[in-house]
């Protein structure tokens, strides 16, 4: 069996663990993606997958787990990474610019963080998987935006 601390005690848990970041978001004005682009730019690492948490910054509520990193039958990554995951679109065809700018529109600035995992021994899928769990059995609900687990 898995053992599943809190939310927050596993996010802190990966944190320590693992190279970490944020950005945040907050006019709608401005293109999501650009953010996006400028922040990742000045990170240089090969390893760009992992998972990631939004949140809305007022109340550091999270609205949204996610995850970049699909492993493929030869145990490698697939392309996306956080922030090809984060600029693509969202609920199979709303533009991440769209979909960013009207979760600000409803709940204000919001703060996105990233973990970046390695391929082993911990898989993005299995990561997310578990924050997911953790925020369920805190809440009895997904987060605002997760639409499936």
């Amino acid at each position: 069996m898995i053992a599943v601390g809190t939310f927050e005690d596993e996010l802190s848990d990966l944190k320590k663990g693992y190279d970490h970041g944020s950005f945040e978001y907050g006019d709608p004005n401005i293109s999501f993606r650009h953010v996006v682009s400028s922040h990742f730019q000045k990170i240089q690492r090969n390893n760009r997958h992992g998972i990631y948490i939004v949140r809305q910054k007022s109340t550091g509520g999270v609205l949204y787990i996610g995850k970049s990193g699909t492993i493929n039958p030869n145990g490698y990554f697939k392309g996306q990474d956080i922030p090809g995951r984060l600029k693509n679109v969202k609920n199979g065809d709303i533009p991440a610019d769209e979909w960013f700018k009207n979760l600000v529109n409803e709940k204000g600035q919001l703060v996105i963080e990233y973990v970046f995992l390695p391929l082993t021994p911990k898989s993005p899928t299995l990561i997310e998987s578990l924050l997911l769990q953790a925020y369920f059995n805190e809440n009895k609900s997904l987060p605002y935006r997760n639409n499936s687990f």
